[in-house]
């Protein structure tokens, strides 16, 4: 039987919308996420050098950026521009920090060797439980750049959001911000200017200060007065909910001495630290220190003390969740 022309259009348009209702909205979490792929490769792979402004609360600083991927290890310089010296030079897990205005120099080794702008890994299909996940039709203007607003919305109180402006040419973060559930920023980092060269100088990265006379410190956890003698463990039923205990090889052992980390406990995006230590109490030559919470910028901590260990939570998450998490240790 034949079929008209007018037929065989409306049933290729019926087709059409089909196969359109049949994808993902354009800000539905699929594309979020592969934008947000995009984004840690961008980061992974990708030397920049750049100006941004960072802000903090009150606090508002401008610092130039120097990163380089080699290899596949990680090299990046911070240069303050408000003329005091300041300078962070981060090689691999290593960071130094360089304080010309107090004549000290600050040496930390920390657990993950990432960037200063972070990537967002763990994003799965999971994450939707606790976090609504949304992109821009449409590119905005950010500064000189163009770019999509991927939006990372906490469905609870209990972890922070987070914002990021997608240059969509290069998929490199141009700005990126922290934000609680109320929607206040709690931290916002902005490019003014950025470059992405094919090979970063090895002079860049040298800091360019003079050390001398300078005092040099280490911060290593300190030297517990006892060894950890329980066995703790994270009750699943007591932590956040969405948050679990992550492993890795290098993890130490419960008989470390030192409050080195214990656990890793993360829901995928948020990232915590739990430290145990022997209890200093009633310990010859030592101060007891003060318990409960200390906010430090965009970093809450937590400390406790049970079955005769101290017990300190450290995370960029909310105050609430580091204390839930301090109480979920507990001896086995």
């Amino acid at each position: 039987m034949a079929v008209s022309t007018g037929a065989k259009v409306v049933r290729v348009a019926a087709a059409c919308l089909l196969a359109a209702l049949a994808l993902p909205a354009v800000a539905g979490g699929l594309d979020v996420r592969s934008y947000i792929g995009h984004m840690n490769e961008a980061l992974a792979r990708r030397n920049y050098d750049g100006v941004f402004v960072q802000q903090i609360g009150q606090r508002r600083e401008t610092w130039r950026i120097i990163h380089r991927m080699r290899d596949g290890r990680m090299t990046e310089r911070l240069i303050s521009t408000d003329g005091s010296g300041r300078e962070f030079v981060r090689n691999g897990s290593e960071a130094v920090w360089y304080f010309p205005d107090r004549k000290v120099v600050l040496v930390e080794d920390r657990a993950r060797a990432s960037g200063y702008i972070t990537a967002l890994y763990g994003v799965d299909a999971d994450t939707e439980k606790y976090y609504q996940l949304r992109s821009s039709d449409q590119p905005v203007r950010v500064r000189g750049f163009m770019a999509r607003l991927v939006t990372v919305e906490p469905r609870d109180s209990l972890r922070y959001g987070y914002r990021y402006w997608i240059d969509d040419k290069t998929s490199m973060p141009v700005r990126t911000q922290l934000v609680a559930a109320t929607g206040e920023v709690i931290a916002e980092i902005s490019f003014i200017s950025m470059s992405l060269p094919e090979v970063v100088d090895e002079e860049l990265l040298k800091p360019d200060v003079d050390t001398t006379g300078f005092r040099w410190l280490r911060r290593d956890p300190p030297a517990s007065p006892g060894t950890v003698r329980a066995n703790f463990v994270a009750r699943q039923e007591l932590l956040p909910a969405g948050f679990r205990v992550k492993t890795f090889p290098n993890m130490p052992v419960a008989a470390d001495r030192g409050p080195r980390t214990r656990f890793i406990i993360s829901d995928g995006l948020a990232w915590v630290s739990v430290f145990i230590e022997g209890s200093a109490v009633d310990q010859p030559g030592t101060v007891r220190r003060s318990e409960g919470l200390v906010q430090m910028g965009t970093t809450a901590a937590y400390s406790l003390s049970t079955a005769g260990h101290r017990i300190t939570v450290v995370g960029d998450v909310p105050a609430d969740t580091v204390r839930a998490i301090a109480n979920a240790i507990q001896p086995e």
